[in-house]
Formats: structure tokens, C-alpha cells, sequence
């Protein structure tokens, strides 16, 4: 970015801050940025995020404001983190989203009571019934040879892939935490015993083989490189594992990743949770599953437009973004678990099947809340506002 664009950009973030009566955030910071671009050639997500990031921080460039620091003093007070981009829009945008990370797990912690007022047997079932997508590609495959015969080989090879779909959408849609869990792995419900404490589900997903599990940070002068081979090695492990389900990969994905850090870890080493997707995970995680940055890029358009020629002129002559934006993830969160002392740090990473617009964590806590908000409302009950300082 040229030293205009950035002094515009903090210009504005100030401006906002000044109208809303918002000052710098002093505490810890649950942050999310949802960008668009329009350009031929933008940056991948990661490094859009990475100058906005350092923006926000402390670094101006000469904006009358009267802190040093714009939205936060250091990029250490982020505790979870939501980054989303797509590429090849009409006209680019910056929507940036900030609120305490205290406030953040209110809403955590309310967003579980939501769940729980409208959970029924119906969503079980559901979940069950799209586990049996992953026996079904499972025993197509074994079988092989007699489904070949039985189908013939294009309608096999068709119907494999649509099954291969389904799988995947159904086994990366279970690799990632949901809002129960999430909540538990912070204490949450506060008050109200679960059977396991927090440091026992944090173990849970520390060691579920539906993610990759690389260890722990780097604390010490050349752990850098022995983290990154943990990377390596880990991707390898799960491939062996689920290569046969994901390769190639069908549908686009996120990257979910959880980081509880050692409690020995100084203060002054604490990786900042951009940096580590950016340095440590994006890099090797992204050609090694062969993730695309969108959705689009997993649409033959050559075989719909045969197949479907009205449907076809309805996603527009270009219909896939800017051809170097294809590799990526569509989006990337992180979050922090507090140290817990006696116990070793992990970082855990989900792919997650990112095709229903579920949004991010943060994303699903407001809808379930402004779900059960409107039933209540309609119920006759006195619905309730939410402070929120954002």
C-alpha cells in the first residue's frame, strides 16, 4: 500500500472511532475482517490482512489521533481472529469488526443457551444421516470393480464424485469445533458443571485425528524450523489417513485453528495468531491439500455450460475470480485458549467444508442469538438487548 492509501485508511478507522465515541482497546480483542477486492491481480488474503493488521496496530502514518495506537496497542491483545476475502467482485471492501474479548465470550456463552433452547432431535439425525456419506464413498470404492460392471464407467465415475463430494462435505464438516464446544474449551457456561473441565475437551481437540495436530509454539531460539517440520510431518500423517477421502479436494475449505500456548511461554515470544496461519500453516498446508481460495474454482463451468447452458450464462462471462487468486483457503480463524500451567501448548488445525454459508464462529453466535432473540420476540417474551461495545 503507498503511504496515501495507508493514511486514508487509518484517517477513516479514526473517524469512525471518533463518531462512535470508541477509543483505542486496551484489553484483549476478538477481531474479524471481511474483505472483498476488484483488482486483476490482488494480493492473496493473508497479506491484505497482514497490512490492515499492522494498520489498526501501532504503527501511523501521521493521522491526527490522540493515542498512538488506532484500534488496539499491540497485536498480542488479539484473541481470536476471523479473516475472510473474496476476490473478483465489482468494487472492493473493508468491513472491520471489533469488540472485547470479554464481551466476545458473553456472546459465546449466549450464543450455547441458544442452541440449547432449540436443539431437537431433527438436527441429530441430520448430522447421523450425512456420516453415512463417508461408508458409502468408502464401500464404492472398495467395490469398485462390481460397480463398474453394474453402473457402467461414466455413470460410476459420476456418481463417485458426487458421493466423493458429499464425503467430504460431511467429514471436513466435522473437523471443526462448533459453538458448544468452543464454549466449553473456555469454561463456558460459567457455573454449570459439564461433566468434563475446560483443559479436558482442549485435550479432546488437541487429539482428534479429524485435525492436524502440530504440536506446539515455538519458545526458543531455533524452534522456528523443528515447527515447521512438525507441520510437514503432520500433513503427511493425515493424508496417509484421509487421502483416500479428500484427493482431491471437492470442496472448498477454511482453515479453523485452536492454539492453547505453553504456560511457560514469555510474553515477549507470544506469537501473534495472524502470524502463525501466515508463516507456519498457509504455506505448506495450501499446496499440500490443493485448497482454492473460492468456492467458484471447484465448478467445471466448461462441463456445466454443456450440461446446462441457461444455468451457465447465469454466473456472467467470467464467472471465477482473478486466475492468481485461486490457491488459498476461502477464510481463517483463530483462537487463543488460555495457558493452562502443568500442561504442553498445542496448535490444532481443521479443514472445514466451507459450502454453507454458515459463516465463521463468530458469525454463527450472533445468528443463533438473533435467531432465539426473534422467537422469544414473537413468543410474547420481552426480548433482550445485548450490550455490545464494538
Amino acid at each position: 500500500m503507498s503511504a496515501t492509501d495507508r493514511a486514508a485508511f487509518q484517517k477513516a478507522v479514526a473517524e469512525h472511532l471518533t463518531s462512535i465515541k470508541r477509543g483505542t482497546f486496551r484489553g484483549d480483542v476478538a477481531l474479524k475482517l471481511d474483505l472483498a477486492t476488484a483488482g486483476k491481480s490482488p494480493p492473496h488474503a493473508h497479506t491484505i490482512a497482514k497490512n490492515f493488521l499492522d494498520l489498526l496496530g501501532d504503527r501511523m502514518t501521521g493521522v491526527d489521533w490522540p493515542k498512538k495506537s488506532l484500534l488496539y496497542a499491540d497485536d498480542s491483545q488479539i484473541q481470536a481472529l476471523s479473516v475472510s476475502c473474496r476476490h473478483g467482485e465489482d468494487r472492493p471492501n473493508i468491513r472491520i469488526e471489533a469488540r472485547p474479548f470479554a464481551d466476545m465470550l458473553d456472546d459465546l456463552e449466549l450464543a450455547g443457551r441458544a442452541l440449547q433452547a432449540a436443539e431437537s432431535m431433527e438436527s441429530h439425525y441430520e448430522q447421523e444421516r450425512e456420516g453415512e456419506w463417508v461408508d458409502t464413498f468408502r464401500n464404492l470404492i472398495r467395490d469398485e470393480k462390481a460397480q463398474r460392471k453394474a453402473l457402467g464407467d461414466k455413470t460410476y465415475e459420476a456418481y463417485r464424485e458426487m458421493v466423493r463430494w458429499s464425503a467430504q462435505r460431511a467429514l471436513l464438516g466435522r473437523s471443526g469445533v462448533d459453538i458448544p464446544v468452543l464454549g466449553w474449551m473456555y469454561g463456558l457456561p460459567r457455573g454449570l458443571p459439564t461433566g468434563f473441565d475446560k483443559k479436558m475437551w482442549a485435550g479432546l481437540v488437541g487429539e482428534s485425528k479429524l485435525r492436524l495436530q502440530v504440536g506446539e509454539l515455538p519458545i526458543a531460539s531455533g524452534g522456528s524450523s523443528r515447527f515447521k517440520q512438525n507441520v510437514v510431518d503432520e500433513i503427511a500423517a493425515f493424508k496417509k489417513r484421509w487421502d483416500w477421502i479428500i484427493s482431491p479436494l471437492v470442496v472448498a475449505v477454511a482453515l479453523e485453528v485452536v492454539v492453547r500456548p505453553n504456560p511457560k511461554t514469555p510474553p515477549t515470544v507470544l506469537h501473534d495468531l495472524d502470524n502463525i496461519v501466515r508463516d507456519y500453516l498457509i504455506p505448506d498446508i495450501v499446496p499440500a491439500f490443493g485448497t482454492v481460495s473460492d468456492q467458484r474454482w471447484t465448478i467445471d463451468f466448461a462441463e456445466l455450460r454443456a450440461r446446462d447452458p441457461k444455468l451457465a450464462d447465469a454466473w456472467g462471462p467470467n464467472p471465477t475470480p482473478p486466475a492468481g487468486t485461486r490457491q488459498g483457503v476461502t477464510r481463517y480463524e483463530v483462537w487463543r485458549l488460555p495457558a493452562v500451567e502443568d500442561e504442553p501448548g498445542f496448535v490444532s488445525v481443521a479443514l472445514v467444508a466451507d459450502i454453507d454459508a454458515k459463516g465463521d464462529l463468530m458469525q454463527q453466535m450472533d445468528d443463533h442469538i438473533d435467531k432465539w432473540r426473534d422467537k422469544l420476540s414473537d413468543d410474547g417474551r420481552h426480548p433482550w438487548r445485548r450490550r455490545r461495545r464494538r
